[in-house]
């Protein structure tokens, strides 16, 4: 079976072969690894991009003793999204009033200085919220970048209290631009600023638009970035904005949902199994347990795409809101 990967593939390879440091592979391969389809052509290619990353990271892990500080977050629930912004923008009231977390939330500026982490929930399923240290002029957390790198989000959240709104992001673009992460912008495009190793989905968030100058400089921001950002204005303290987020967030992540049942017992609608969009029968047995993967029969299917109990096999791809009955 052929591999057709895509363009971006090909793309990062050809990046990958100009690359002159290992962390600058890494991420290649990692974004490479993000990048290849699931299905019996490429799995020759998986196969060969786990290795290469799990010679880097060994060799990285190796580096990262020396050096003393860095951070890896395993990834949970559906998707992980990274809170980044300059003091005083708000992220940690985000984490404390949207998920399970306890943040310290003050006025005082650097308040974060670690990582914290919570669970956005969203509907049936949980995205993995992760808030850092401020960005400034001067300084940015180089684990901070890595943690952007790693993400499957990059939420950029600016304060609409603030006069200074369009220097909040002015001053985390560059950053990025240092690090050599692009920003993916509206449509597809590449913001990439011409040396970028890579871009990164990064969205506005104009967070405190209950502040009655909100409204004005939300106005101000889409005059000059909403070429370049998806912009979601949000409250942290009223939830305006947070349903609607929500959603555009799982649509994004390019996930879908599918539900398990035993035969001749009732659906569980809370506790779906989420795989990318592309999933197939068998991409859903492995997540559920190696076993029902090892042994695995045929599955009979329910949904939208399907007649109702129709038998189907480890390779059919599946659709958002299918039910499966495995039979091992």
């Amino acid at each position: 079976m052929p591999a057709n990967l895509p363009p971006q593939y090909y793309k990062l390879k050809h990046q990958l072969e100009a690359a002159k440091t290992d962390e600058e592979r890494l991420q290649l391969l990692e974004e490479m690894q993000r990048a290849t389809p699931k299905h019996k052509g490429t799995e020759k290619v998986r196969v060969d991009l786990r290795a290469r990353i799990a010679k880097l990271r060994k060799t990285a892990s190796k580096k990262q003793t020396k050096k003393g500080h860095s951070y890896h977050i395993p990834k949970q629930g559906a998707g992980q999204i990274v809170l980044i912004g300059t003091p005083n923008v708000g992220k940690s009231q985000i984490l404390a009033s949207f998920t399970n977390a306890n943040p310290d939330v003050s006025p005082t500026p650097y308040t974060t200085h670690e990582p914290n982490i919570g669970m956005l929930k969203y509907e049936n399923i949980q995205f993995q919220l992760i808030d850092t240290p401020s960005i400034t002029p001067d300084f940015i957390q180089p684990w901070v970048l890595d943690l952007v790198r790693n993400a499957d989000l990059v939420l950029l959240v600016v304060s609409l209290a603030s006069d200074e709104v369009l220097d909040e992001v002015e001053i985390v673009k560059s950053k990025l631009s240092e690090a050599k992460i692009g920003i993916q912008g509206r449509n597809n495009s590449e913001n990439s600023h011409g040396s970028a190793i890579f871009t990164k989905r990064v969205w506005l968030i104009a967070n405190q638009v209950d502040n009655p100058g909100g409204p004005d400089r939300l106005e101000i921001l889409r005059e000059f970035y909403d070429d370049t950002f998806e912009i979601y204005p949000l409250s942290a303290i009223t939830s305006e904005g947070l349903e609607s987020l929500q959603g555009k967030i799982y649509k994004q992540l390019n996930i879908l949902r599918v539900y398990t049942k035993a035969p001749s017992k009732p659906v569980d609608p809370d506790d779906p199994i989420v795989l990318p969009i592309g999933g197939t029968v068998i991409d859903a047995a492995i997540s559920l347990h190696k076993d029902f993967a090892e042994n695995f029969k045929f599955a009979r299917i329910w949904g939208e795409k399907w007649h109702n109990g129709q038998t189907v096999g480890r390779d059919d791809v599946l659709h958002d809101g299918d039910v499966l009955e495995f039979h091992v």
